[in-house]
């Protein structure tokens, strides 16, 4: 746990919790991902709360990882893959979201959204988990792209303002 930087308070945490699923919705319909695929792809979305120290960057408002997992019961493997964990970065997400927080939801989604097509894309092999650096700044374009795609559908007049008056990644 980081107790230096800024958290998300039990308000913002609900915002989380809703802007997660909306951004869940809006990328599996983008996608046209069925509800039973969508429940196999493995993610968590996590906060500065719970992260690792590892897990935590200033670069970023937040960032995905992938961690292999396995289910065992005594010697039987019941299941075992990949699970991708969101890292949010409560700090620098406030910071972007300023003093009053006005766009916080807008925010939110956005982030989101945006981490979730990193999900599907390295689900489905569209993009390498293990990117080499120099290919990471064209594959990022990549994925803001279908973000922005994505929430211009949506047609959020709050997210439509957020979009429009900076870059927002």
């Amino acid at each position: 746990m980081v107790k230096a930087l800024p958290c998300f308070s039990r308000i913002q945490m609900r915002m989380v919790r809703r802007s997660s699923c909306h951004a869940a919705t809006l990328v599996s319909d983008y996608y046209r991902v069925a509800p039973r695929e969508w429940n196999r792809m493995r993610y968590e979305v996590k906060t500065l709360r719970s992260l690792d120290s590892s897990e935590v960057i200033d670069q970023a408002l937040a960032h995905t990882l992938c961690y292999g997992f396995r289910r065992q019961a005594g010697e039987v493997v019941l299941e075992e893959g990949d699970l991708y964990r969101i890292c949010l970065q409560d700090h620098r997400i406030l910071d972007a979201a300023g003093p009053t927080g006005a766009h916080l939801n807008a925010l939110l989604t956005y982030v989101l959204t945006h981490e979730l097509v990193h999900v599907v894309r390295f689900g489905q092999r569209l993009q390498r988990i293990d990117l080499p650096y120099d290919l990471r700044h064209h594959e990022e374009g990549k994925v803001e792209t279908t973000t922005r795609a994505i929430l211009t559908k949506a047609n959020d007049p709050e997210i439509t303002r957020l979009l429009s008056s900076r870059a927002v990644y």
